[in-house]
């Protein structure tokens, strides 16, 4: 038999199965209504300089309404879908204003953007900066035993971040400490705190203080 033909007469019945599931599928696909959806997706920026920082102003979410066919919406979220700010032509601090297109969003096949909220992002990139900060002891209340001193180890800690998250920063606390857990003749291993999300640690995050205490219930006896 011709090669030819044998190819379409072997297995026609699957063969001719195949053909009409490829079509209903295609009917259905070019049928299926558009619908518009809005969601809310990640923004991330490429391409910071190493000297430079995003200001904590910076938006890290946008709102952006888009249209297609349901089953392409589905794919359109904050895991597989971001807006994408290119800051390569940043290369000092300044301020600079992004329009959000559909060049700078990750859609799927078929899903077009129909607008963001906001449309323009304004962007500042400030100096990085390190610096060495202070660092104070904090405890909870105790009525059995009162602070007559505390030494710190190291007595300050390097953190870095953008320049405006350190205008009012003077020191940074540790964790606060449980005096009634505390062995006096020991000193204690505890974390420091940072108070904006902007900043970050240099090195490990830990300090070791050494408290001198007395006993508040001494003090009441003597004093009856």
């Amino acid at each position: 038999m011709n090669p030819v033909l044998r190819f379409f007469t072997e297995n026609i019945t699957a063969k001719l199965l195949s053909v009409a599931v490829a079509a209903l599928l295609w009917v259905a696909l070019v049928d299926e209504p558009e619908l518009i959806e809005t969601v809310s997706v990640p923004v991330e920026y490429r391409n910071l300089s190493a000297e430079l920082d995003l200001s904590p102003d910076a938006p890290s979410r946008v709102q952006i309404q888009v249209r297609g066919p349901r089953t392409r919406l589905g794919e359109v979220n904050g895991e597989r879908t971001n807006v994408v700010l290119d800051l390569a032509g940043m290369r000092q601090a300044s301020t600079r204003t992004f329009s959000i297109t559909p060049e700078t969003i990750n859609l799927p096949s078929r899903v077009s953007l129909v607008r963001a909220m906001p449309s323009q992002m304004r962007v500042t990139l400030e100096r990085r900066v390190e610096r060495e900060i202070s660092v104070m002891p904090q405890f909870l209340s105790s009525a059995k035993w009162k602070v007559l001193a505390a030494e710190v180890s190291p007595t300050a800690v390097k953190i870095v971040g953008p320049e405006s998250s350190f205008r009012d920063l003077r020191t940074l606390n540790t964790e606060p400490i449980d005096l009634d857990k505390l062995d006096p003749e020991k000193p204690i291993s505890v974390n420091v705190l940072l108070p904006d999300p902007e900043l970050a640690f240099r090195a490990q995050p830990t300090v070791n203080v050494k408290v001198s205490v007395e006993s508040t219930t001494a003090e009441a006896t003597d004093n009856p």
